[in-house]
């Protein structure tokens, strides 16, 4: 496990300061302008906005109720949940470009094949596990598959007045 000093230097640049005030815990973050801040499910560690500082937040809790470490895995949590927001935007604005290529290359005959498919990311080796597959069954294979409506488009609409309505 981590001491609280590591885990200060971990949360650079974000960090500004730890303080007990009363029997408050206390800790004060700096976060970016759009990130999200949440206090914790079981309501022992909250969260407000600095009065004074720009895109401060202060972390506290009872320390009769919770300790350094609560405040500091709500802290931490926050931070991953915030980076993988922010990289998923960054990801969705890449496959984005990638289909707008896609559409203005493609004729609408080929775009209709397109597939989508997520593969797992590789993980170290270890040992493999198997499952048994179910079967199909007659009244499976003879469900009708639902596909989605889609809106109707005008043709002379330009893919890029699509894509910015999404």
């Amino acid at each position: 496990m981590k001491t609280l000093q590591e885990r200060m230097n971990d949360m650079k640049p974000y960090f500004r300061a730890i303080e007990v005030y009363n029997n408050a815990l206390m800790v004060r973050m700096v976060l970016p302008t759009n990130w999200k801040i949440y206090p914790s499910s079981d309501g022992r560690v909250k969260v407000t906005p600095s009065e004074t500082n720009a895109n401060e937040a202060i972390y506290y809790a009872d320390s009769n109720e919770a300790s350094y470490e609560d405040i500091f895995d709500l802290i931490e949590d926050t931070i991953k949940n915030n980076r993988d927001i922010v990289s998923k935007l960054k990801l969705l604005k890449e496959k984005i470009e990638e289909l707008k290529e896609l559409f203005s290359t493609h004729s609408f005959e080929e775009l209709e094949t397109l597939r989508f498919e997520l593969t797992e990311p590789k993980k170290a080796k270890g040992k493999r596990k198997y499952t048994k597959r179910k079967k199909e069954t007659e009244n499976e294979a003879e469900a009708p598959q639902i596909e989605e409506e889609i809106p109707q488009v005008e043709e002379d609409n330009k893919v890029e007045e699509i894509v910015e309505g999404v």
